[in-house]
């Protein structure tokens, strides 16, 4: 699935790259930009890399972890910081996260990526796009926030794509297709090493065992399909005494997330036979996927290779039902490695879930889908791929 162009010898890099990731969030929330640069470092780093983060999220640096603070207190202190570092480390490739309101002055931060080569050595940008959403720059900017990220991704020699339709949609709007990747991201909720036990783990949830559990991993909004993941539970051939639905994390983003698509209401799930699991920590999350016969994830949008939830529950080998992607050949997903349903539909849904619970068989197939997609989404495939992108000699 890689889109790499062909590289000229001297835009490549040596085999075992100095990297400094630039990212606004770090240390990292479960599944955010920071958690994926905190993961991909360190499968880069076990590859022989030696990888520095520089971010505004942190006060002081962290010499044992390569960890540089750069501030935003101030008008260019974060680009002064920034080319402090990269200066100091000497980094073969610089690589910015790019995520539309991560950074405290975003405009800052992008006009200092396309200069650190020629303010900086002869380092190889490379810019990963998390989104493709326009950054807040000043009122009336108008015109300038899609110049901005636009700019950016013509002036990366590497840049790297977490969504396929994002990928399409930057070469259509000018960004550039010369050296284009799309490497979506891998789980950020590890699963136990042995794969986990079921039983086991409702024994320490106290789960019944016997029941039908169907998981639903993520922020409980409209636009991931939990009303009509509500609905479908409601049915008939689901509405049982042996069906649960557990609801496994937040209900919604952290307060202070102005823009974030808000929970929806308690009531959403009057009538279901419900367990909420509320907050909690990325083992205990592991528990809960693993005690569950069946995720859920009917999205109204469809399946992209951003949505985080969908790789932890495959790979934890759990069977999921989901919602087509959008537009073909976007997901490294197989038809028969996922029970596709169509957005908005809750018979559809409800009768995908009960399939897998009377099934045995169907259920045995969907586990197995479930583990070969995320054979080719760990983090060791993405650094082997990120570098790859850099133009680093195989």
């Amino acid at each position: 699935m890689d889109r790499v162009a062909t590289l000229s010898p001297e835009a490549s890099v040596k085999p075992t790259p100095r990297v400094v990731f630039i990212t606004g969030e770090y240390p990292p929330r479960i599944g955010g930009v920071g958690d994926h640069v905190a993961r991909l470092a360190a499968a880069i780093a076990a590859r022989g890399s030696v990888c520095h983060v520089a971010t505004e999220s942190r006060s002081a640096n962290d010499v044992a972890a390569r960890v540089h603070a750069v501030g935003s207190g101030l008008p260019l202190q974060a680009v002064v910081d920034t080319l402090r570092v990269v200066r100091r480390v000497g980094p073969d490739v610089v690589h910015l996260h790019y995520q539309a309101g991560a950074f405290a002055r975003p405009g800052e931060m992008m006009g200092l990526a396309r200069l650190l080569p020629s303010l900086a050595g002869p380092s190889r940008l490379a810019v990963t796009f998390h989104d493709l959403q326009r950054p807040y720059l000043f009122p009336k900017a108008g015109g300038l926030r899609e110049a901005m990220v636009r700019n950016l991704g013509r002036s990366a020699k590497t840049a790297i794509y977490v969504d396929e339709v994002d990928r399409r949609r930057a070469i259509a709007e000018g960004y550039g297709e010369a050296n284009s990747h799309w490497i979506p991201a891998g789980p950020t909720i590890e699963p136990p090493a042995d794969g986990g036990d079921r039983r086991a783990a409702r024994a320490v949830l106290d789960l019944d065992s016997d029941a039908f559990i169907v998981g639903f991993f993520g922020f409980r909004q409209r636009s991931k399909g939990i009303e009509v993941l509500a609905h479908a539970m409601r049915r008939a051939e689901l509405a049982r005494p042996d069906m649960r639905l557990v609801l496994i994390g937040a209900a919604g983003p952290p307060t202070n997330a102005r823009r974030a698509e808000p929970a929806v209401p308690p009531s959403t799930f009057d009538g279901v036979c419900l367990v909420d699991t509320g907050e909690q920590r990325p083992e205990a999350i592991s528990r809960w996927l693993v005690a569950c016969d069946a995720i859920a994830l009917p999205f109204l949008d469809g399946l992209s290779a951003r949505r985080g939830s969908f790789m932890n529950a495959v790979a934890h080998g759990v069977p999921v039902v989901t919602t087509a992607p959008p537009v073909e050949g976007t997901v490294d997903v197989g038809a028969d490695e996922v029970a596709l349903v169509a957005p908005g539909d809750a018979a559809e849904l409800a009768a995908a879930l009960a399939e897998i619970r009377d099934d045995s068989a169907r259920r045995r197939q969907l586990a197995h889908g479930s583990r070969a997609i995320a054979t080719r989404h760990t983090w060791a495939e993405i650094a082997r791929r990120t570098l790859a992108a850099y133009g680093c000699p195989a």
